[in-house]
């Protein structure tokens, strides 16, 4: 749904980055592939102990996913502080990847079954697609691609979390309800966009490196791709617990 899903907005490359050898990043790569091999072992862990786990370990199981966010958030914005680059233009929890984050944070660590929704929805929609292709330029041991990883497979690990242990499942008319959420979002980032010249969202324009939004024409006809992929991606989303549904009926003896 988004073009590259980067939690708080692209960042510049740590200062640091010219200070440690790394190899370019290649997608698919040694390195790549290795992260998303840990990613899918964590995954199976995390589902087993949301299955398994009850009363207090299981809380604890996912308010620790919970911290290893907070931790990601704080580093990140400590990062910004420090190298002078944290303003109110792009610091803002104003990118649809950070209310994904705080969706994920708030079901971690209060269930919430609109926060639950906002995070599977909007998480898979955007993250898994980052993290089959990543924006990052420079591989492991890079702190930009551990960064990325880190936020990344934390949400991926946090909504398999929110399914296995709390039995999260979407509500009738969730596509709905996700439609018109995201398009709140977007008023209030155009709103502030518009007001301060900001370009939260991508609202205003297109990201300065490659994205998929360079395939959907100029402004503002790509705000119109990005709303019809968003349907059809929220859609495809709710359609395994239809399957699921629907088996699960014609399961159910005659009466």
């Amino acid at each position: 749904m988004w073009p590259r899903f980067s939690p708080f907005g692209p960042k510049e490359e740590h200062s640091l980055e010219a200070m440690v050898p790394t190899a370019q990043f290649r997608t698919f790569g040694v390195h790549h592939l290795a992260v998303l091999i840990a990613l899918v072992v964590l995954g199976i862990l995390v589902a087993w102990g949301g299955r398994r786990m009850h009363g207090t370990a299981r809380i604890w199981l996912g308010r620790s996913l919970g911290l290893v966010l907070l931790g990601y958030a704080f580093v990140l914005y400590f990062q910004e502080a420090r190298n002078g680059w944290l303003h109110v233009s792009n610091s803002l929890p104003m990118q649809l990847c950070d209310w994904v984050l705080i969706a994920c944070l708030v079901t971690l660590f209060h269930p919430n079954r609109l926060a639950s929704e906002i995070a599977y929805f909007w998480g898979l929609g955007g993250t898994l697609q980052a993290v089959l292709t990543p924006d990052i330029t420079q591989g492991f041991p890079s702190w930009r691609f551990i960064q990325f990883f880190w936020g990344h497979g934390a949400i991926l690990l946090s909504i398999v979390y929110m399914i296995a242990g709390q039995q999260f499942r979407p509500r009738p008319r969730s596509v709905l309800r996700m439609m018109t959420a995201v398009n709140v979002y977007g008023l209030a980032a155009l709103s502030l966009d518009l007001a301060f010249g900001w370009n939260y969202g991508y609202l205003l324009h297109k990201p300065a490196q490659s994205s998929l939004l360079d395939y959907m024409g100029p402004w503002p006809w790509y705000l119109i791709a990005i709303e019809a992929i968003g349907l059809l991606s929220f859609w495809l989303l709710g359609l395994p617990w239809k399957i699921l549904d629907h088996l699960h009926a014609r399961r159910q003896p005659a009466h």
